[in-house]
């Protein structure tokens, strides 16, 4: 797009009158309607087309820039490996900035050329010199879905924060691995370190401060900012961390002892690659149609799946053997106990039921299909076994399977599906994100004192933060849900501005307590529902749906324990079974 000669540049002020409304380029989502648009400088980089909107609750003015690309269109020579920085633009053309790509490939988009960045910011440097602290987006989507659009700003625009909602390669495209150096994996978090190497050097010229960056992210992006945590190339990229509903602590969000190497070889082969010579395999998924390799790990997966599994690997980080750049070497829990991580202020968290997702792929991808879902046996004898061999927690005795059978399924008539439903889900929360999300939390804590937990209790918690384009999703609230988002937002925000989501001096909203660093003695974390409420041992919540239907009985207990009471050591990687 070029700017006609009569149109003078105007770094941080309106360039016309006409309200315009976002082009949409995802029929199934809708964007946002802007009125006016602006244009923005950014030395060393290009000029921008962005435009004016408005925030949710006050219609405060925000700018918006969408699809300003971090990195080069992978070409087929380094398809799976780091990202090529992006070019500069002439600074003599304007580039559009007012539309969102269609993400990067998986089902439904193709285009390689995704690498980019949605930008939100509700000041200018042409109008303050005080520059805003930043956060960094890195959505979910099982490291195969997802788009940076799904993510509308506007309920964060009423705080003094510029958001920027990242894209990174997706599925196979990002995380195929073969260990060696032409495919290493890891591809897709190489383009997340690359997108905050360009907000820290971009951010700001859109107001930013390169010095307060956050970087935040829910599932699949929560289990990549604890990931990042750890990676050395992203040391001193982000000053603090919030991580939603995910960590690589979790069994199925790394591959590990060949898991990813194995994985990727299938769905090479069921693109049509010749899995020898090993040259051959190479030129043919480097060159493979996007659509041909995501569809087979679609493909992949659903095997997979049908026959136990969860289908993810194959489109997972993995720990590397091979490649110049290693994004990491060793187990995680090992870097997390040696205190080989970068050491910002934390906030970590989980819903209150994490486990539908798997429970529901269990169900309708292995039960349905293979006639099991009224096979009394298999339900009581073989289900939770096959469920621990999905989500790659190892249990060669048995003695595992025994003890989460008795805790989360001691109720339940053991055979009939719907009477296991709440303890299987209860399980599948526990197993999946929420004991390996306080986990994360549990060992940060033991290097670094600015460690907090939440413990989300109210649905989703992201539709409190975010509106979703989605028509299935309404974008407004009623009013008690309209203040749980202001209070949520102020919390969230709190914690991008001062690495502490209450600190000392700020005023917050009715209802929001002090948050108290988690430590392994008191075990603090944070409960967000109706009332929000200081709690201990967060253990204590992982069979809160069986818990709902059998109500347990009250021993008295304080919520909040005395400090120096109840010490205890870490749990090891199968503790899943609370206190």
């Amino acid at each position: 797009m070029h700017q006609s000669d009569d149109e003078a540049i105007d770094c941080g002020s309106h360039t016309g009158n006409n309200e315009v409304v976002i082009p949409n380029t995802h029929p199934s989502h809708y964007v946002a309607e802007v009125s006016l648009q602006i244009i923005l400088e950014v030395p060393g980089y290009g000029v921008l087309n962005g435009t004016n909107e408005t925030s949710t609750y006050t219609e405060r003015t925000f700018y918006a820039f969408r699809s300003v690309y971090y990195a080069e269109k992978p070409t087929p020579e380094n398809r799976f490996l780091p990202p090529i920085p992006k070019a500069p633009y002439s600074m003599d053309e304007i580039q559009d900035a007012t539309s969102n790509n269609a993400g990067c490939p998986q089902p439904g988009a193709a285009n390689e050329d995704c690498l980019s960045v949605n930008v939100f910011t509700p000041q200018l440097p042409s109008e303050s010199t005080t520059s805003l602290p930043v956060m960094v987006w890195i959505h979910g989507g099982a490291f195969s879905l997802g788009h940076a659009l799904e993510y509308l700003p506007n309920r964060y625009m009423e705080h003094d924060i510029v958001l920027v909602a990242i894209q990174y390669r997706l599925g196979p495209l990002g995380f195929l691995s073969f260990d060696t150096d032409d495919v290493p994996g890891n591809a897709g978090m190489f383009d997340q370190i690359e997108a905050l190497r360009w907000v820290n050097k971009y951010v700001e010229h859109f107001g930013g401060d390169p010095s307060h960056i956050t970087i935040a992210g829910q599932s699949a992006g929560s289990a990549s900012v604890s990931l990042l945590l750890l990676a050395p190339q992203a040391r001193g990229l982000f000053q603090r961390a919030i991580g939603e509903s995910g960590s690589v602590l979790a069994e199925w969000a790394l591959d590990r002892d060949g898991r990813g190497k194995e994985a990727s070889l299938k769905i090479a082969e069921i693109a049509g690659c010749p899995v020898e010579p090993y040259q051959d395999l190479l030129t043919c998924v480097q060159n493979v149609d996007a659509k041909v390799l995501t569809q087979a790990y679609l493909t992949y997966a659903s095997n997979d799946r049908l026959n136990g599994g969860l289908g993810f690997s194959g489109s997972n980080p993995v720990i590397q053997v091979a490649g110049a750049q290693r994004l990491i070497e060793s187990d995680p829990r090992e870097l997390y106990s040696s205190g080989n991580f970068a050491t910002v202020p934390t906030m970590f968290g989980a819903n209150k039921q994490e486990g539908t997702l798997v429970l529901g792929i269990l169900y309708n991808e292995y039960l349905v299909p293979n006639n099991l879902t009224e096979d009394e046996e298999f339900l009581a004898n073989e289900c939770v076994p096959v469920l621990l061999n999905a989500l790659h927690i190892d249990d060669p005795t048995g003695e595992l399977a025994a003890q989460l059978t008795e805790k989360y399924l001691g109720t339940a008539e053991m055979g009939n599906f719907t009477s296991m439903i709440p303890g299987l889900t209860d399980m599948c929360s526990v197993l999946f994100l929420k004991g390996p999300t306080y986990e994360n939390s549990q060992l940060v804590s033991q290097h670094n004192p600015n460690a907090f937990f939440y413990s989300f209790d109210h649905a989703d918690e992201l539709i409190y933060l975010f509106i979703y384009p989605f028509p299935s999703i309404p974008p407004g609230l009623n009013a008690s849900e309209t203040q749980h988002s202001m209070k949520m937002l102020q919390v969230w925000t709190n914690f991008v501005k001062f690495g502490d989501p209450t600190p000392d001096g700020e005023t917050l909203l009715d209802g929001v307590p002090k948050f108290l660093p988690y430590n392994t003695v008191d075990e603090f974390y944070t409960a967000i529902d109706d009332v929000w409420r200081t709690e201990s041992d967060y253990t204590l919540t992982y069979t809160v749906t069986v818990d709902e239907l059998n109500p347990p009985v009250q021993t008295g207990r304080s919520p909040v324990r005395r400090p120096g009471r109840f010490q205890r050591s870490l749990p090891t990687k199968n503790n899943y079974l609370g206190h």
